[in-house]
């Protein structure tokens, strides 16, 4: 886990996570990078959660940075799974047995990623297509994914021995979506869960807001948690080559001046 400044979600979040049921033969170890939380994350989650591995990382450091130095650090224990688990997803009690099951149904030989919800309406797991905003609904059995969701997501170490890490060239987002599209050309499968894993409330925050001005979403554009520029063109340029490039630079540049045309664009 990856934490900043959110303690009280945290401890819900691993409440949840100790509260799930577990096949005997497998035992549960928490790593999480924190940092520097300014409402002392570390302390309180020490405090709370004595068995918790919770290490300060420094300043500035984002999702997918701090679940990398989170998983260095788990290496350390060699496990059967890494579970990728955000600390606004809160899992039901079923969860972890649901994303062993599903990983055994497949063979051994999938990346198993946990569908959310929120008051019956999906939030997170994953898609067949990237831009659209149709999840994949459980329906019993894990489904084939393209783009996934970081949320929770479960790796044995075997998929990580072939994969490794996530990617070094990410600060925050787009490294979930990158670990599952690295997995799909190693011929190792990303599928969503059988049945819904958790609750998670949906990001709503657009880096192109029409009500905000120009400098602030010009801004965003270099902001890890808006629209990184650099590490979009190597997402697109990795993935999707020259013409996507392209395709993203109009398609940003339409947003960042004229973001009531572009959602209208989206809409279409």
């Amino acid at each position: 886990m990856t934490t900043y400044n959110r303690s009280i979600n945290t401890i819900k979040c691993l409440n949840n996570l100790f509260n799930c049921y577990l096949p005997d033969e497998y035992n549960l170890s928490v790593f999480i990078a924190d940092s520097n939380s300014p409402d002392n994350t570390e302390k309180v989650i020490k405090e709370k959660f004595p068995n918790v591995d919770i290490f300060n990382v420094g300043d500035n450091v984002f999702w997918n940075q701090g679940m990398r130095l989170a998983w260095d650090r788990a290496l350390k224990i060699n496990p059967d799974f890494f579970l990728w688990l955000n600390d606004d997803t809160f899992l039901y009690k079923n969860a972890l047995n649901t994303l062993i099951k599903d990983y055994q149904s497949l063979n051994n030989s999938s990346i198993v990623v946990g569908v959310t919800d929120q008051n019956g309406e999906l939030t997170y797991g994953g898609r067949i297509k990237k831009y659209n905003n149709d999840l994949i609904k459980p329906n019993g059995i894990p489904e084939k994914a393209t783009y996934m969701n970081g949320n929770c997501v479960l790796v044995s170490n075997k998929i990580y021995s072939e994969l490794g890490n996530l990617s070094s060239h990410y600060s925050h987002s787009l490294g979930d979506i990158d670990y599952g599209l690295r997995a799909i050309k190693k011929n190792i499968g990303v599928n969503t869960s059988s049945h819904l894993v958790g609750s998670c409330s949906p990001n709503s925050f657009i880096w192109y807001d029409p009500k905000s001005t120009l400098t602030t979403r010009f801004k965003f554009l270099f902001s890890p948690k808006g629209l990184p520029f650099k590490e979009y063109l190597y997402f697109n340029y990795t993935f999707f080559g020259i013409f996507k490039v392209f395709k993203f630079l109009v398609s940003t540049t339409v947003a960042l001046f004229l973001p009531r045309l572009f959602i209208k664009i989206q809409l279409k």
